[in-house]
Formats: C-alpha cells, sequence, structure tokens
C-alpha cells in the first residue's frame, strides 16, 4: 500500500474534504393535505359568492390560509450537513431564511445505523445516534453506501439493523 508521500500528495490537500449536504423531499402527505382543504373550501366559497352569502368571504380566507400552507410545505426543507473540518454536524430545518438550525458536535456522536428491509417494498434508513437525539437521513437510492460514508467520516461504528424476521439469513453474509 502506497503512502501518502508515495503519491506525491499535499498534507493540505489530503486533509481538505468537502461538506456531505443531504437535503429532504417535499413531504407530500402535508402538501396533499392542506391543498385539498384549500381546494374544499374554494368549492364552497365559489357558489356561496355566487348567491351573494357572506359565508363566501370565511371560506375565501380558510381556503387561501391552507393553500398558503401547502406552498409553504412543498418548499420546507431538513438539510443535514457534515462538516468534516469543523468536526460538526449542522442539521437545519425550515423554509429559506426562516429556519432553526443547531450543532452538534462529531464527538457527541455514538455510531451510524442502518435498518435495512429486505420485504417486496425495501425502505433502508440511516440513522445517525448521537447523546440526545437519532438524526434521521433522508432517503436515498444507496443507503448503504450512505451509512458507511458517514461512519468513516465521523470515524463511528456502523451498526447493521435488519427490519425483518429473515434477519438469520443474512447472518452468514457476515
Amino acid at each position: 500500500m502506497a503512502v501518502r508521500e508515495q503519491l506525491d500528495v499535499s498534507l493540505a490537500a489530503a486533509d481538505r474534504t468537502l461538506p456531505i449536504t443531504l437535503i429532504s423531499p417535499p413531504n407530500w402527505t402535508y402538501v396533499f393535505f392542506f391543498a385539498v382543504l384549500g381546494g374544499l373550501h374554494l368549492c364552497v366559497a365559489i357558489p356561496a359568492f355566487a348567491h351573494l352569502r357572506w359565508e363566501g368571504y370565511v371560506s375565501a380566507v380558510l381556503a387561501t390560509a391552507f393553500l398558503t400552507t401547502s406552498v409553504v410545505m412543498f418548499h420546507a426543507r431538513c438539510e443535514i450537513v457534515f462538516d468534516a473540518p469543523n468536526r460538526s454536524i449542522r442539521v437545519r430545518n425550515g423554509v429559506g431564511r426562516f429556519h432553526f438550525q443547531r450543532l452538534i458536535s462529531f464527538n457527541d456522536v455514538h455510531a451510524v445505523r442502518l435498518t435495512i428491509s429486505s420485504s417486496d417494498r425495501p425502505r433502508s434508513r440511516v440513522e445517525v445516534l448521537c447523546d440526545n437525539e437519532d438524526i434521521e437521513c433522508p432517503p436515498n437510492d444507496a443507503p448503504r453506501q450512505e451509512a458507511l460514508c458517514l461512519a468513516m467520516l465521523i470515524n463511528v461504528q456502523l451498526i447493521k439493523v435488519w427490519a425483518d424476521a429473515k434477519a438469520d439469513e443474512h447472518a452468514p453474509r457476515l
């Protein structure tokens, strides 16, 4: 195995890593729920306005509020940044400038847990286990590679958990 000097790579370039950013997709349940409520109130407001009834104003205000909430929920994101040079994790929840942010040191992280499901609809989860909380990473197409990368970046152990009862089948592979 070649050492760093043999590869002619400077120490500054070898130790420099870019932050890894994971961004969650929109929560479609909230988006559709508030959009349907807004559409329902629009269906009430339009006939009420046509018959010159005052209830149309109440439904129009509620429709506007629900449709605005739907748009805000579409733009709301959870952003997790693993900053290796600063040895910290930045978790940001919110919309644009209006967000909540907290920093977690790499020293507070115990492990990275990968929950694997091998059922008909495989849904694997990657979680970063900290002192007081578990940070669930957004879903992606390569959860095993993501979990290994994060465990190596933070320098903690990787824990594999099988979500179904077929875990005995996987034991010989380990």
